[in-house]
């Protein structure tokens, strides 16, 4: 007989006994190992084309590994006020911190419905025609997932936000894209970038069910005129199934010029969802809070969607942003969030141009683009400084990878922003950020100078 531990004569087994369980055990043992040994992966094909590596893997790494500034990545280093920040710790304090309502915390979806409702020009119903979603990108993907179905097709306007591609992807519609176009002669601002009506035309046909307009505009800085969105507005109503995702999370940074709201246009309400976020806008990105604004046919479709991804969001943030909200007129905060932006705008613009980087002054958002015709890259740079091993021979990432490496700032190379059909169509230039402090602008543009003082 055979004894196990300090319990030998309360639990024995037979010398049989334990050979069974033994052999058992090692049966077991071959089995697992070969049903490892057989195990092969394969993940979801509608996703192969993001393998490999993104922007962000690219040059945010590099941007670590040289200590660059980064006026790559679009997120503010800087908080929001404190007024707003104080509203969601306190919020936590007073314990709310369960599960909000699916649809949006009450307390934020009537704010966004009192501060709303003159801008899009109509009473509009907080519990029916808002949603709040996990940041903007959240109702972009719900907004897709809601209203498209597979085989659809969704024209994007390039360059274009890359996360775009990520929600057509996972609904398995079918892209199509449509440039904008430089103007001919000299470019000195984001106005000089061209939606042309007969491209647009192009692009729509019978299957065509969804249009994504981004105003203002990332990566270009263009904040579409009256004129452009009646021009867009009149081809989207030839076509009756056509519905339009107005991307307008830049709402409140436009300089010199107005932002007209899509969905304000003759006839283009019943066909519009708006998405906008308070990330941007109190610079508290990492909140993830956004809301999608429309007709309750389509709200409600991306809302069918939002309960199976999410189901809902912090309600702790939700409490902070319905402050900031109903609280953002008394404190002058849009007035002085533009103001402040207008400013850092100018300072990099400023700084580009000694630089001798030409910028492209931006009407909207808080990118530029800046031209790197003249700019000489190394040779070999593109496999010698890297992260990802990715575009070794683009010029864009190559400017990209110098200016880190060499200059010590980072920007991205809007390449990423267009189809592989149209990288032709790509112009000389990369994107910076201007959503940092003065000082790591300032910082930015001493390094810049180095460009023309060698």
């Amino acid at each position: 007989m055979l004894g196990f531990g300090r319990g030998a004569a309360l639990l024995r087994v037979s010398a049989k006994q334990a050979f069974d369980f033994g052999e058992k055990r090692r049966i077991y043992r071959d089995i697992t190992m070969a049903a490892a040994t057989n195990f092969e992966f394969r993940g979801a094909k509608r996703l192969e084309k993001f393998k490999g590596g993104t922007v962000w893997e690219e040059f945010t790494p590099l941007a670590h590994q040289y200590n660059a500034v980064n006026l790559g990545q679009g997120f503010p280093n800087f908080s929001g006020p404190d007024w707003v920040l104080d509203a969601a710790k306190n919020a936590i304090d007073d314990g709310k911190n369960q599960y909000a309502r699916s649809a949006g915390h009450l307390p934020l979806v009537e704010a966004i419905g009192e501060v709303y409702s003159p801008l899009f020009g109509r009473e509009l119903d907080s519990k029916k025609e808002i949603l709040t979603t996990n940041g903007s990108s959240e109702g972009i993907f719900a907004s897709v997932m809601g209203l498209v179905d597979v085989g659809d097709e969704i024209v994007m306007i390039e360059p274009f936000f890359d996360i775009y591609n990520g929600a057509i992807a996972m609904s398995n519609a079918t892209p199509r894209y449509v440039p904008l176009r430089p103007k001919e002669g000299t470019l000195s601002t984001s106005a000089d970038l061209i939606l042309h009506q007969s491209d647009l035309e192009a692009a729509i046909n019978e299957k065509t069910r969804l249009l994504v307009l981004n105003t203002p505009h990332n990566p270009t800085g263009k904040v579409f005129s009256r004129a452009e969105l009646e021009m867009i507005a009149g081809v989207v109503s030839k076509h009756p199934h056509l519905m339009v995702l107005a991307d307008e999370v830049y709402e409140w940074l436009t300089f010199e010029v107005p932002h007209i709201r899509f969905a304000t246009l003759p006839g283009m309400w019943e066909r519009t969802i708006t998405a906008t976020s308070a990330g941007k806008t109190f610079s508290v990105t990492g909140w993830k809070t956004g809301w999608l604004v429309g007709p309750e046919h389509l709200v409600s479709a991306a809302a069918c969607a939002h309960a199976y991804i999410p189901f809902c969001i912090a309600t702790p943030f939700q409490e902070g942003v319905a402050h900031a909200l109903s609280n953002a007129k008394k404190h002058g905060y849009f007035d002085n969030f533009q103001d402040n932006y207008k400013r850092k705008r100018d300072i990099l613009v400023e700084g580009l141009k000694k630089a001798g980087l030409k910028p492209l002054v931006p009407q909207g958002s808080f990118f530029v683009l800046a031209d790197i015709s003249n700019l000489e890259i190394p040779d070999g740079i593109g496999s010698s400084v890297t992260a990802t091993n990715l575009f070794p021979n683009r010029r864009d990432w190559n400017a990209c990878r110098y200016l880190i490496s060499e200059i010590g700032v980072a920007a991205i190379p809007p390449s990423s922003f267009y189809c592989e059909e149209h990288q032709d169509l790509v112009p000389p230039y990369i994107r910076f950020a201007f959503c940092k402090t003065d000082e790591e602008l300032h910082e930015a543009c001493r390094r810049l100078l180095k460009l023309v003082q060698k």
